[in-house]
């Protein structure tokens, strides 16, 4: 621990329901517990996170913790940590409603101011909502995974062209393409066993009960429903539920299907380990064309870079670091350093771009190095707050 940090014990006395926090929290071996950012909830998650003697990293720079109001009076700009934090508790807040009869006008309302408020956040800076996106783990999946898709497909459709009002049919599908299966996405992430046949019927039929959930908040719009239905179609006929060929299935469906293969395949579940981002990258290259779609495929690489934000990688002279975006080119990344060849964590990110790729000796996972996660918050500059309401 260099001299300008130190390792603090919680103590419960930092932290206040209703405010989020100033940085992550890890238990005493070492694991993130919590992210920066995270809104505390109740006096009983702060019982339980003292309980497990949780601890936090204090780096005086980053000042002292402050309210929520203190924020945004004093201060406008928050981590992109905060923002996709936000995001998460704003689709949970959303999901809460799907299942409520009675609730159908707030439920779609909610989904669409969603979707705006990811629009705009991926205009200020894609490459810290992406990055970022790829960093946080202890949320649960049934939000992240569709949150992460939501937040490809907006990027992704930006690139192609689509204007705002184009995109956000699109980004409403991303978020609810699972919903059918929501109650027990988490259950299943978690799950070492085979599959039971009643969560196979419920797998295999997700796409339909998603489609037909969405029918019945009144949702008629075919560029929402449609992708919705259709993201597990493969243009070789071999997906589902209807075994859908080339043509057949829309456009917007073969890239919300790219976004979910993506998402799936980089967060380790119970029964496999993470896929690291370029190697998923390389599995959709290599399914280009014959399962997925050739064209957007390509423009998903470029989208994201072959190293994508948020990936640690370990340079040719042995630092660690963060990539944070692109340069001119595929094979420039942008990165922040964390650590220097010495092994000694720096103060503050220090941020580049590498002329060459070849400059990156490996990737790295960042649950085997999560010392360098306190310094993240600052890998990208801060950015304009959303509100956390639905």
């Amino acid at each position: 621990m260099d001299p300008v940090t130190a390792q603090r014990t919680l103590t419960g006395l930092e932290l206040k329901v209703g405010t989020r926090l100033p940085w992550s929290l890890y238990s005493p071996q070492g694991a993130l517990l919590l992210t920066e950012g995270t809104l505390i909830r109740s006096e009983r998650q702060i019982e339980s996170l003292i309980s497990a003697n949780a601890y936090y990293v204090h780096t005086p720079s980053l000042g002292t913790y402050k309210t929520q109001e203190h924020q945004r009076s004093s201060s406008p700009k928050v981590s992109s940590f905060v923002i996709i934090h936000t995001l998460l508790e704003r689709l949970e807040a959303c999901f809460s409603l799907a299942h409520r009869s009675g609730q159908s006008g707030a439920f779609v309302r909610g989904i669409m101011k969603l979707v705006f408020d990811i629009q705009a956040v991926c205009e200020e800076n894609p490459d810290a909502i992406l990055g970022t996106m790829q960093l946080i783990v202890e949320a649960p999946h049934g939000l992240l995974h569709p949150l992460h898709a939501a937040l490809m497909c907006e990027v992704a459709a930006c690139r192609m062209g689509y204007d705002a009002l184009e995109r956000a049919p699109l980004v409403a599908a991303a978020l609810t393409h699972d919903i059918g299966m929501y109650d027990i996405q988490q259950a299943l992430f978690e799950q070492r066993a085979p599959l039971s046949a009643s969560q196979r019927e419920i797998v295999d039929n997700h796409p339909l009960l998603s489609y037909e959930l969405l029918q019945s908040h009144g949702v008629n719009e075919p560029r929402w429903l449609n992708p919705v239905l259709q993201h597990h179609e493969r243009l070789d006929g071999s997906g589902y539920p209807n075994g859908l060929k080339a043509d057949s299935i829309c456009r917007e469906a073969r890239l919300l299907a790219i976004t979910d293969c993506y998402s799936a395949m980089i967060r380790p579940r119970a029964y496999r380990e993470q896929v690291l981002p370029k190697d998923a990258i390389k599995e959709i290259f290599q399914q280009r064309g014959a399962t997925i779609d050739e064209r957007l495929a390509r423009l998903f690489i470029d989208v994201m870079g072959v190293f994508v934000p948020g990936t640690l990688v370990e340079l040719s002279h042995g630092e660690l670091a963060l990539v944070t975006g692109q340069g001119e080119g595929l094979n420039q990344p942008a990165v922040a350093l964390l650590q220097n060849r010495l092994g000694v964590r720096l103060e503050a990110p220090r941020h580049l771009v590498l002329e060459d790729s070849q400059a990156i000796r490996s990737i790295l996972r960042l649950q085997d190095h999560t010392d360098l996660i306190a310094l993240l918050g600052r890998a990208w500059p801060e950015m304009s707050p959303i509100p956390s309401a639905v």
